[in-house]
């Protein structure tokens, strides 16, 4: 297809994929109503020679066709007329703003509804993605619904409790939607994300949470993205508590680190006088002897300070590596598949807490406590540092999740992607029915079945890909030349995955790093995965 997004300015789009099955090209629909037995791509063609690029000789438009198509944008030469910009000066923005300062209202002690547009679904744009609607929220881990966040204080003294629900209405408009106790949120504030309540989304989408559309208020030529609430038609949107409770889909349900090393922190002043996050530094004593790599050594390093809990390195690894979305109820029976899960923790006031992310895959550790428990072998140690799973051996009997001190594996309860069926979840599962659909999983990863655990692979399809690449072109693997796919997608580089034989690598140098430390390690896994502490300006 072609377009003209600016005048003069034409560009193409082109097709990845041939038809699906017995279907064709929109355009191509609209030439057979008209009675044009030509295709589309013949008829774009004859248009271009004739209207745009005006070549009557087959060899020269043949020739200026390739070369549109390699540049991907053709441009016209247009008039050389200036058009005038409108640049309005400061004291034209200032009287603006000030113009609105009459028509500012105090909420004079009242509540003020906040909408807000969630992080996975959009505005309700992506309500139909069941990666999407599956990705826990950043802050609440609530996946699934939407939902009425309050703080801590109004709780306490409305006597709200989490999942109780509340009925919010506005004219003639009214919606039951539950309560989550946020720390940290302003005292007088409801938060309520839009999105959800769609009824023509599809599938995935349909039903899902409730509308809260119907609260934006158009004033003055704008939307307005917020309102009071109160007991009143008077104050706007009217709330009141229900005698219904509804349980919401959490991910994660305990938020604090009780003191416990997990997360570490240091002050600039502690990275300036070279002092150490790593508080067991000294060489532990194992049974087992020491495992050797003598070619590759895999590793990653995951910055806390960089982190921002979005979540894209969750959605990124399960579309690389074929992770079943559950559905809402096994997320309520906590078995959730992510590889990846971005732990949230609060640090300090609770009435206004500091926020801290931290993403915890498979730590791939020397001394494994899943690979000593396994009674099959499923589990085990490759010679480059990685903690393989063998889905034809597995048997299922869950040892190594026990002994996993990280919680990082998973099992699957049922065949997910093999379209198993069970209350609730028929919607979501029968998707896998699809031939389509089928057509999103990576071929280079197994599709896991029924009774088998599986786990982060440090994506070893890709390295054995970018391996393969290396000894065909008769050459040494470049460092950063294999990416995971949590690291690729990562739009702050907080994660860093290579080579640590290599002493030039980053991952190598990061490992040396005075913030270097990891999760537990005084349980001595000896993990593969390291942390660089977070950095704080203040000593509080």
């Amino acid at each position: 297809n072609d377009a003209e997004p600016k005048k003069g300015h034409y560009s193409f789009s082109q097709p990845v994929i041939g038809n699906l099955f017995n279907t064709r090209q929109g355009q191509e629909s609209f030439l057979l109503w008209m009675n044009r037995s030509a295709d589309y791509l013949t008829y774009m063609q004859e248009h271009w020679r004739e209207d745009i690029l005006k070549v009557k000789n087959e060899e020269d438009f043949k020739r200026i066709w390739i070369e549109c198509l390699e540049k991907g944008v053709y441009e016209v030469k247009t008039s050389n007329k200036s058009v005038r910009k409108y640049r309005p000066t400061y004291e034209i923005i200032a009287d603006a703003v000030n113009s609105l300062k009459p028509k500012l209202k105090s909420l004079d002690g009242k509540i003020e509804l906040i909408l807000y547009q969630d992080i996975s679904v959009s505005d309700g744009r992506y309500a139909n993605n069941p990666w999407l609607q599956e990705l826990p929220d950043p802050i609440t881990k609530v996946c699934w619904d939407n939902y009425v966040s309050v703080s801590p204080e109004f709780a306490l003294e409305n006597n709200l409790k989490q999942g109780d629900v509340v009925k919010l209405s506005y004219g003639r408009y009214a919606v039951d939607l539950p309560i989550f106790i946020q720390p940290g949120q302003a005292y007088g504030t409801f938060a309520v994300a839009l999105g959800y309540g769609r009824w023509r989304a599809g599938k995935i989408g349909n039903g899902v949470g409730a509308n809260a559309f119907p609260f934006i208020i158009y004033e003055d030529g704008t939307f307005r993205y917020s309102a009071t609430v109160g007991r009143d038609f008077a104050d706007g949107v009217r709330f009141e508590k229900t005698v219904k409770s509804y349980k919401l889909a959490q991910t994660q349900l305990h938020s604090e680190l009780e003191g416990r090393p997990i997360i570490k922190e240091m002050t600039l002043e502690d990275l300036k006088n070279g002092k150490l996050a790593r508080d067991h530094t000294g060489e532990g004593l194992s049974f087992y002897p020491e495992h050797k790599y003598p070619i590759h050594h895999w590793g990653m390093v995951i910055d806390l300070n960089a982190c921002i809990g979005c979540g894209a390195c969750v959605i990124a690894c399960q579309v690389e590596n074929n992770i079943p979305v559950v559905g809402r109820e096994e997320v309520l029976n906590a078995r959730e598949m992510h590889w990846i899960r971005i732990d949230r923790y609060y640090l300090g006031d609770p009435k206004n807490p500091k926020v801290v992310f931290q993403p915890m895959m498979c730590q791939h550790c020397d001394n494994a406590p899943c690979e000593a428990v396994c009674p099959v072998s499923a589990t085990m140690h490759s010679s480059e540092g990685i903690s393989q799973q063998i889905y034809n051996r597995c048997i299922g009997v869950r040892f190594c999740l026990n002994n996993c001190p990280y919680k990082v594996r998973r099992f699957n309860w049922y065949d997910y992607t093999g379209a198993d069926s069970f209350s609730g979840n028929e919607h979501i599962i029968a998707i896998m029915d699809d031939e389509i659909e089928r057509m999103v999983l990576n071929p280079d990863v197994t599709v896991r079945s029924r009774g088998v655990t599986e786990k982060c692979t440090f994506c070893i399809q890709r390295i054995q890909a970018g391996k393969l690449k290396a000894k065909m072109e008769n050459r040494k693997l470049k460092d950063g030349e294999i990416k995971t796919a949590c690291q690729q997608a990562c739009p702050t580089k907080a994660i860093v995955f290579g080579d640590l034989n290599d002493p030039e690598s980053e991952v190598s140098k990061k490992f040396k790093s005075q913030r270097l430390y990891f999760v537990l390690e005084e349980l001595n896994t000896k993990p593969g995965v390291g942390y660089l502490a977070k950095v704080k300006n203040s000593k509080t």
